[in-house]
């Protein structure tokens, strides 16, 4: 195809859209004269005509309509930043069928409609590229698609959300209550108006079905992930964790005992040792740790999130893309196993066997440890620590109880059983100890 002129339409000029058109002009003459790849950023579109104002565009043409990108033919590559899985679903699929190659950083959109998109990307022959979907600035996708390309994954552990990470690294460090935090960090930024899709742990498990996917060679969906957030962790529980010598983190684990296992895919709180690596995630950083069967551990570290380190995994996808177009190799990695024909089996939870934190709230009277060891006894849980505190007179105490390795199916019809008793006085709380 030559030197020809390779054009971008820009969808979503907003927080991420923005500095990738400041990316782009910066690093302009560097991928133009040094990597050979002429990329021009042709057309912008916004509904908010300001921010053409304000942003480095030089001449490329701003309008509020998606259609003026997709009805451009000059338009090679299409970027989806509108967010949601409506209108961008639309989007992405008009563009791959008037022939234009698509990068998108919309996790939700990838992980629900995935195997349609990328079906219709195979189909017109062109690629899907999508970095920024999971893991902002942090090249994880990449990594696992490429990099890695020579180990079998045994497993992956994530903190992918920042987040739920900063509001429990202040809870941790400060003693602070979920609401108190989680309405400051909305003061400051750090979290939605609307903060359900993070805090309870739905923008976790998007990445972590696009991650499974990508790991095991099929389709992961979205509706298979067991997710929980993090919005009923108390202050008590920080400060247990920390006695018992844990920090609590939501976390996705993908994990897969054999080639022909079920997939273990979920998102929940989780305790982790104060010596494991991903206990001194903080803030709103991420981190996702692979253990390759070749290569050993790798941690990947960074911002997850945020006008820059976005924009640069966006920008480092439409590089990708024009080096595909300029070696006429247009989908030079192929997503054709991203299929529902192609969906693996996802082990369910009642089969998950791990190490439980349990906290109880009974009234202090004579006979209740006893009582629930009893119960736990016929379901074969063993107890591996005990922990009660006194209570002042009339107050509810709480109790304590540390599982060694269990099956979460009889743990739970244990707890069933428990809860029903006259001296429980609230839901018991449930934390997996991840090792």
């Amino acid at each position: 195809m030559g030197n020809r002129e390779i054009r971008v339409g820009l969808v979503g000029a907003g927080i991420v859209g923005g500095g990738v058109v400041k990316v782009l002009r910066e690093q302009e003459a560097f991928f133009r004269y040094k990597l050979g790849l002429p990329l021009k950023l042709a057309r912008i579109v916004d509904k908010d005509g300001s921010r053409f104002a304000v942003l480095p565009v030089g001449d490329a043409i701003f309008s509020a309509s998606p259609d003026d990108v997709l009805d451009d033919p000059s338009i090679d590559i299409a970027v989806e930043l509108i967010g949601g899985t409506g209108y961008a679903k639309d989007f992405v699929l008009a563009a791959l069928r008037k022939g234009k190659h698509v990068v998108t950083a919309n996790k939700a959109l990838l992980a629900q409609h995935g195997p349609e998109i990328f079906k219709e990307a195979e189909l017109r022959d062109v690629s899907v590229y999508f970095e920024a979907s999971v893991g902002g600035g942090m090249p994880v996708i990449k990594t696992i698609r490429e990099a890695m390309i020579g180990n079998d994954i045994a497993s992956l552990k994530t903190i992918i959300n920042g987040t739920c990470n900063y509001i429990l690294t202040r809870m941790t460090q400060e003693g602070l209550a979920f609401a108190e935090v989680l309405k400051d960090a909305q003061a400051k930024g750090f979290a939605e108006a609307d903060p359900e899709l993070d805090v309870g742990g739905g923008d976790s498990g998007h990445k972590v079905a696009i991650m499974a996917s990508l790991l095991y060679d099929g389709y992961v969906p979205y509706s298979a992930l067991s997710v929980e957030g993090i919005k009923d962790i108390a202050p008590e529980d920080i400060e247990f964790a920390r006695e018992l010598g844990y920090t609590i983190k939501l976390l996705g684990v993908i994990r897969r005992e054999s080639p022909v296992s079920p997939i273990e895919v979920r998102v929940h709180p989780a305790m982790l040792r104060k010596g494991h690596i991903l206990a001194s995630v903080s803030d709103a950083f991420n981190a996702v740790l692979l253990r390759g069967s070749a290569v050993g551990d790798i941690l990947l570290y960074g911002k997850g999130a945020g006008e820059m380190p976005t924009a640069s995994a966006v920008v480092s996808d439409l590089i990708d893309v024009a080096r595909n177009i300029a070696g006429g190799t247009p989908r030079r990695i192929s997503m054709d196993y991203y299929d529902e024909s192609r969906a693996l089996p996802v082990k369910s939870l009642g089969e998950l066997v791990s190490r439980y934190y349990l906290r109880f709230s009974v009234l202090d009277i004579p006979g209740v440890l006893a009582a629930i060891a009893s119960v736990f006894a016929r379901h074969s849980i063993s107890i591996a620590s005990v922990v009660q505190r006194e209570a002042l007179e009339g107050r509810n105490v709480p109790l304590i109880f540390v599982t060694h390795d269990s099956v979460e199916a009889r743990l739970r019809a244990a707890l069933a059983e428990v809860e029903v008793m006259d001296f429980i006085r609230d839901r018991t709380q449930v934390i997996r100890i991840e090792e």
